[in-house]
């Protein structure tokens, strides 16, 4: 696995904003920020934080231990140049497994599961970390609502950024730090516009949109729903709702092929196409050249994914969504990339209807970027 190198440079949070403001973003387009401690070394381990040695030895332990192609993208300590990069910020790292494709990392030095977070030095880590999510929050559009904790990672058991760390509190103070501190080079983001999701479409993504949006309105107009479910979201959508909601899937998924390698797949080559079929559950469609063309990939999705999904969910959870019919739609949505059956499983817990999706806000998101497709397409 060839490895990516590192920057190996440490920022005052004013350097790191002029140097953030330099640089541009091309294929990759980061979606969110995933939140981490380090728990080893802690900060008693550490007591004056990062230095380049520190930087080096990392290196060697995911290049040569680890044998990754990357780490995390940030390293942050509580000293006054205390915003260390690692990991190039313009391509994808290595840190937490189901995020690494879609999301920046920043590592917190301390073990927060014990150490203090808010006092001390653990406060002038939260500072550092605050400060530098927010530069990049501002400068890649992203909304402070989309991060994750690394514990919020399907696939983990760890606690991590640590049980001290609430992200409620943490998201508010990276909001705050957004709408309030200037930033040169930035445009800045007002205290309603960092209430909005992370759906700001790059330029790239939304030329493909453009040249794609003959065969999703042809798709979309193949679906026949319930009126009750039309009102709804037609209200909401428009009269081409459906439309939408698939360019939402889409640009979630693969960002209208943006993402995907040279083969047309992702996801460790188990997605196929731009709406990534999964040959995990549709082997026979994807052995097959189907996928390869969206139009056959729409049309497979509406036969035996998403009508499918709506129907199961309607004779299970009807009731579970108290009978609306937009709820039982967005668990729909959630569906597609959890299953009805994990659908199912998170209403009848009681749980948001997103828990047990990818980043737990598939839904949410997919319906968000529906809605920024519609407002700047239709």
């Amino acid at each position: 696995m060839i490895w990516k190198g590192i920057v190996g440079r440490n920022f005052t949070p004013d350097a790191f904003r002029e140097y953030v403001a330099e640089l541009t973003w091309g294929e990759w387009q980061p979606d969110f920020i995933v939140l981490h401690h380090t728990a080893v070394p802690s900060l008693l381990q550490r007591p004056n934080g990062f230095n380049p040695t520190s930087m080096s030895g990392l290196q060697r332990y995911y290049r040569d231990e680890l044998g990754w192609s990357a780490g995390p993208h940030l390293f942050v300590d509580d000293q006054p140049a205390g915003i260390w990069i690692f990991t190039p910020l313009t391509t994808p790292g290595v840190h937490a497994k189901s995020f690494n494709g879609r999301s920046i990392g920043l590592e917190m030095l301390g073990n927060y599961d014990v150490e203090a977070f808010t006092s001390g030095r653990g406060d002038m880590v939260r500072e550092n970390a605050v400060a530098a999510i927010a530069m990049l929050s501002a400068a890649l559009g992203i909304d402070p609502d989309s991060m994750m904790f690394h514990r919020d990672e399907p696939n983990t058991t760890k606690t991590c950024p640590g049980r001290n760390v609430d992200k409620g509190t943490f998201i508010r103070a990276v909001k705050d730090y957004v709408t309030s501190e200037p930033a040169p080079g930035f445009t800045q983001i007002s205290a309603s516009q960092a209430g909005l999701t992370q759906t700001k479409l790059k330029s790239e993504e939304f030329g493909r949109a453009q040249e794609y949006l003959p065969v999703f309105q042809a798709a979309a107009g193949a679906y026949q729903w319930p009126a009750e479910l039309e009102a709804v979201m037609q209200q909401a959508l428009g009269p081409r709702w459906m439309t939408w909601v698939l360019m939402g899937i889409a640009s979630r998924e693969s960002r209208f092929g943006v993402l995907l390698d040279e083969d047309g797949r992702g996801d460790g080559g188990h997605g196929h196409g731009i709406m990534q079929v999964d040959d995990r559950s549709h082997a026979a469609f994807c052995n097959g050249e189907g996928w390869q063309d969206l139009r056959s990939s729409l049309e497979y999705l509406h036969h035996n994914v998403i009508v499918p999904s709506f129907n199961y969910l309607g004779e299970n959870c009807y009731e579970l969504v108290k009978e609306d019919y937009g709820a039982l739609f967005k668990a729909t949505v959630a569906a597609y990339n959890c299953g009805p059956g994990n659908a199912r499983k998170a209403l009848e817990a009681g749980a948001d209807m997103d828990s047990l999706t990818t980043g737990r806000d598939y839904a949410k998101d997919v319906l968000a970027r529906a809605k920024a497709l519609y407002g700047a397409l239709s």
